[in-house]
């Protein structure tokens, strides 16, 4: 059992940290950006930017000697057409019920003019993806408070049952067992875990917990596990399962609060997808900021036993993509930070997590996703994410 225990510790580090970086620059022009750094804000004058810093980044410059360049705030992002028409066909027609649940959702944003704290973050959880993406690898660098470094290298693709507007069947797949979405995280190396897969299945009804099924390679057997436990720390790193793409926990487990809508200062269009890393966080010259509208929503988790006190999350009111989160343990303390640096996949209208970083503010240590390569829209299908599958893939 032990030994499960640890492959399960092990894959679901894939799965939260593959939401990084994808190859955005590489694969577009990005050149109109251009632009000289505005300002920069150190521990000289951080006081100065606080009330528009996500704690966690505040804490990063005042105590950790970060830097963070700001540069001219550029509005890239559309939804594409299809997303905005859906969007228009069925506003008003979803609602949040009682256990936190999205009900009489079909397609396009949820809430065009969010009223609560659920509706932005079902807006995240809904924002234009596609009906499938594809990490075809990601690397994960995890850095000690001692500067020791483990690298792990892996792969995530994804499945929406709902909201699909691209690929048939649209816009829902027709299923009994009303799933929400599937997807498969996997690790490629070390040599020691490559090839554990995990299948996880979530499902619409707010009550009923995500189903999943594992691969170990070690004794070639696919063995059904519990993902209940979602603020776990897997694989030694500071992520926990519900810290990948910024957000991936289930919307209706939480308590959520709406705190408003405000500028700050956010990590936006990275000069690169694989940064060199400083010290203990990556190179502040590589890193872009920008001045963007942002929702700040509260989240607490409904079982007193989940991991962090409280999160404060930052949703993007671009894309609803989630930009940073802050975050606290039991003890009302501020604990990590938690940094997505977005970026635009114009061709593909894709918002996505060129890296994501999250920082132990206490243990002064850290862990860094990035180098992921994105495809989306490749028209995976139900048959891709079964436990048949879930074994051949590591073959």
């Amino acid at each position: 059992m032990k030994k499960y225990q640890q492959a399960l510790f092990a894959i679901a580090v894939a799965a939260f940290l593959m939401m990084p970086r994808s190859p955005a620059y590489s694969a577009e022009d990005k050149s109109y950006l251009g632009g000289e750094v505005k300002y920069s804000i150190t521990h000289a004058n951080v006081e100065k930017y606080k009330d528009r810093l996500p704690l966690g980044l505040y804490t990063l410059i005042k105590d950790w000697g970060y830097k963070a360049n700001v540069y001219d705030t550029v509005h890239d992002y559309e939804f594409p057409k299809v997303y905005v028409e859906a969007t228009e066909k069925y506003k008003g027609t979803a609602r949040v019920n009682k256990d936190g649940g999205l009900e009489n959702y079909t397609a396009g944003l949820p809430f065009p003019d969010p009223k609560t704290g659920a509706e932005v973050m079902y807006n995240y959880e809904y924002k234009y993806s596609g009906d499938d993406f594809f990490w075809t690898t990601y690397d994960i660098e995890g850095i000690s408070s001692t500067g020791k470094i483990k690298l792990i290298k892996g792969y995530y693709k994804r499945l929406a049952y709902q909201g699909r507007l691209t690929i048939n069947p649209k816009p829902v797949i027709p299923n009994s067992e009303h799933v929400e979405l599937k997807e498969i995280s996997g690790i490629l190396y070390p040599e020691d875990i490559a090839g554990l897969a995990l299948l996880t299945v979530r499902y619409q009804n707010a009550k009923k917990g995500d189903d999943g099924w594992m691969y170990i390679p070690t004794i070639r057997r696919v063995r059904r596990i519990s993902v209940a436990q979602r603020g776990d720390t897997f694989g030694g790193t500071d992520f926990t399962w519900d810290d990948y793409r910024g957000f991936s926990g289930k919307v209706s487990d939480y308590n959520w609060k709406l705190i408003g809508k405000k500028e700050m200062i956010v990590a936006y269009h990275p000069l690169t997808n694989n940064p060199k890393t400083i010290g203990k966080f990556l190179d502040p010259d590589k890193a872009r900021y920008e001045l963007k509208n942002v929702w700040i929503v509260e989240g607490i988790n409904k079982d007193k036993d989940y991991v962090y006190g409280k999160r404060r999350v930052y949703v993007d009111a671009d894309s609803w993509a989630v930009s940073a989160n802050d975050l606290w343990d039991k003890r009302g303390s501020l604990w990590k930070y938690n940094e997505t640096g977005l970026t635009v996949k114009k061709k593909d209208h894709v918002m996505f997590n060129y890296y994501q970083n999250m920082y132990d503010l206490i243990a002064k240590r850290c862990s860094l996703a990035y180098n992921a390569i994105l495809k989306t829209n490749i028209g995976l299908t139900e048959e891709d994410f079964s436990t048949t599958k879930l074994q051949e893939l590591t073959r």
